[in-house]
């Protein structure tokens, strides 16, 4: 008999992550995923959405993990899973209409959703077996737009999500950002020239020289600590702040070489610290923005405010180690 469905509200219960008592924080766990997926982009980009999967599987010891991809057909929208692991792994490629898949609401919502028991309301899960009991899916934007989620899946009801699988799920997504706004633009050249990068340091445990002294400064956590993970990865020095005053705080100590400035902050915004950094550092330091958008005034606006150059989030690793001289 088929049951009348729930309003989606009463499956989603996104209180309940901040009533649970987390585990152990995960950061060393997740700094070293976050950077073997930047050695993978670079070596073998085409697998990296699922290692992406394998790493959310292990650190949110979860039973199933994804990366679900948001396509159209026509005027049709719908996700497809192009990437799974766990218990899902067999169900590679599986699609779901946009209208009746928990990525959906996730994308309107712009957050981290939690959902229990969610084919309550999203009823094509009802056949997708084992059941699922919990669902943690975060979103990722390229460029401001959405295009897909990173999500983990509980098929025992033993296993419960809390704050620390969001936070790191979140830094997942980010990087998921990164990867999916490389691999959109790959070519084969592309594939080569980075396979080439990644072979040049042929000594990667002794890394020692650095290279630059890299000033970040992003409102968004993950973004940060994600960009920060590439950067140092690179053989940078990188100091992060979260907000204007911070980053001036940071200035003296952090000496940069170069500045990447997020311009969307609260606060004081990318275009009004940049002024001040410049003012306070001289013409020899460089000045990036980062930016969600593209066009021609947002890049003029930059350079008018004092930027030197403009680049365009998610970051591309193989524009930004030329901009380095890495």
């Amino acid at each position: 008999m088929n049951n009348p469905t729930v309003p989606v509200d009463d499956v989603i219960a996104n209180e309940e992550l901040s009533r649970r008592r987390p585990r152990h924080r995960m950061q060393e766990a997740l700094d070293d995923a976050l950077g073997k997926l930047a050695g993978e982009l670079a070596t073998s980009p085409r697998q990296v959405l699922q290692k992406l999967t394998d790493a959310a599987l292990a650190l949110c010891h979860s039973h199933s993990a994804g990366v679900s991809l948001l396509e159209a057909d026509g005027v049709r929208q719908f996700f497809r899973w192009h990437a799974v692991s766990g218990r899902w792994a067999p169900l590679l490629w599986t699609t779901l209409p946009r209208e009746l898949s928990p990525c959906g609401t996730v994308l309107d919502r712009k957050g981290a959703q939690l959902m229990i028991d969610p084919e309550r309301h999203f009823t094509p899960l009802g056949q997708v077996p084992p059941k699922v009991y919990e669902a943690l899916l975060v979103p990722f934007e390229v460029g401001g737009e959405s295009v897909g989620t990173v999500w983990v899946v509980s098929h025992e009801r033993s296993r419960r999500f809390d704050s620390e699988d969001r936070r790191v799920l979140g830094q997942l997504a980010a990087f998921a950002a990164q990867a999916y706004a490389r691999l959109s633009s790959l070519s084969a050249e592309d594939v080569v020239h980075l396979a080439r990068l990644a072979a040049a340091p042929s000594k990667p445990a002794t890394r020692a020289a650095v290279q630059k002294r890299v000033l970040l400064v992003d409102d968004n956590v993950d973004v940060a600590q994600s960009l920060g993970m590439l950067l140092r990865m690179m053989g940078h020095e990188v100091f992060v702040a979260h907000e204007g005053r911070a980053a001036l705080d940071l200035l003296g100590q952090a000496r940069p070489d170069i500045a990447l400035l997020d311009i969307s902050m609260p606060g004081m915004n990318g275009y009004e610290l940049a002024r001040v950094v410049r003012a306070r550092s001289g013409p020899a330091l460089r000045i990036v923005a980062l930016s969600g958008f593209a066009l021609p005034e947002d890049r003029a606006r930059a350079i008018e405010a004092g930027f030197d150059h403009h680049m365009v989030k998610p970051v591309d690793a193989t524009f930004l180690r030329s901009l380095l001289g890495g």
